[in-house]
């Protein structure tokens, strides 16, 4: 058996989830042509969004009436965007051992569920560091990643990375060949960073983000070398270069300065690096759109575009593979938060066919895929695998 086989056997990472909430409500033909037409929209595409969120509170609220067509916050940012098969949530601030609110999030996910209309499942990456995740009771960082379930049956594995101790990371591998990592990177500040172990001293929080850089390198790497192709999705905290700021990019303290040409560097500019793809850049030019929008001051102020999505470069060589990609910077958009989201889509047919044409070349070449890496778990989600409703 080959080690891609004996990877996706040995997976806990798909989780079993709690059933679906359904209500006990009737629908009309009407209703449920609706349904029909805003669902298959995008037949073939799979639509990945991100959106840092700055705390999911707002997205549990209660709706006002629960007649058909009563959605939660979540689930109308789903169908408004015709359910994407995957969102990628940051800065969720959700303690580890707060169950209660994870249950609540897969909750709101498919609170008012239709007949044909699709369900989620979230997986979560919260805060493990007793030392550096500490602040509001754990109630930091966090990334949560909503796949739509028709979709999860082909994501083989969900995990988060040993090193990533600060609920910053959730990695998501495809059967058509695709990992998509949903991140939220840390931001470079002269607040000291402890040893996750001692508890001693080790620097800031700059050197703290250049070690992360370097991990999600290995990560990105590591992947490619599989035959693998990356998107790395999130909050990335920095901004690539003078057009992403507004109305000036940031260069002080100097370190800021030295993240940036690190994060260009690994990402984009080195030969040993992921010489990756700026996709947003790549297909929009120098258009100039934001995704962060800070509350404190008037829209458009002072914003920044922090939030990427880099995409291996194999991805854009076969033309067609990447159908769409756009930040939604609106006022509207932003709701509760101080990011917009934004999006990538893909056609999954061509996708399928690049991962099938790759297994046929490895046969032939008598090629194996690697081995996991040593020591790496699979995990599922940070809440229990069952709930009584």
């Amino acid at each position: 058996m080959s080690a891609a086989a004996k990877r996706s056997l040995s997976s806990t990472g798909r989780s079993i989830s709690p059933p679906a909430l359904r209500r006990k409500v009737s629908h009309t033909a009407e209703e449920d042509a609706h349904v029909a037409s805003t669902w298959p929209a995008h037949l073939g595409q799979l639509r990945i969004f991100s959106w840092n969120v700055n705390g999911v509170g707002p997205l549990l609220q209660t709706p006002l009436s629960f007649g058909p067509g009563s959605l939660s916050p979540l689930r109308s940012f789903l169908k408004r965007h015709q359910w994407p098969q995957l969102l990628c949530l940051q800065e969720v601030k959700v303690s580890s051992k707060d169950v209660g609110t994870q249950r609540q999030l897969h909750q709101a996910a498919n609170h008012g569920h239709a007949a044909g209309e699709p369900t989620y499942t979230v997986h979560f990456s919260l805060p493990r560091d007793q030392y550096n995740a500490t602040g509001f009771g754990g109630k930091v960082h966090g990334v949560a990643s909503f796949l739509r379930d028709d979709f999860a049956s082909g994501v083989r594995v969900t995990r988060r990375p040993e090193w990533d101790l600060e609920g910053r990371v959730l990695i998501h591998e495809h059967e058509v060949g695709l990992v998509i990592v949903n991140g939220y990177w840390v931001n470079g500040t002269s607040i000291p960073y402890r040893d996750p172990v001692t508890g001693q001293i080790s620097g800031t929080r700059h050197d703290h983000k250049l070690r992360f850089h370097q991990h999600m390198l290995e990560e990105v790497l590591q992947h490619e070398a599989e035959g693998h192709h990356v998107i790395l999705i999130g909050d990335m905290n920095v901004a690539r270069s003078r057009i992403d700021g507004h109305p000036n990019l940031r260069t002080s303290p100097l370190q800021h300065v030295r993240n940036r040409a690190d994060f260009n560097s690994k990402f984009f500019d080195e030969p040993n690096g992921m010489r990756g793809i700026d996709i947003f850049r790549h297909t929009h030019g120098n258009t100039k759109k934001f995704t962060y929008y800070p509350r404190g001051s008037a829209w458009g102020a002072s914003c920044d575009r922090v939030d990427l999505i880099i995409i291996s470069h194999a991805l854009v060589d076969d033309p067609g593979v990447v159908t769409g990609t756009d930040i939604l910077d609106s006022a509207l958009e932003r709701g509760h938060s101080d990011h917009v989201p934004l999006w990538i889509s893909l056609d999954l047919a061509k996708l399928a066919a690049r991962n099938a044409r790759r297994s046929e070349l490895l046969v032939a070449s008598g090629s194996t895929w690697l081995a996991p890496r040593s020591g790496e778990t699979i995990i599922r989600p940070d809440f229990p695998s069952s709930f009584t409703w």
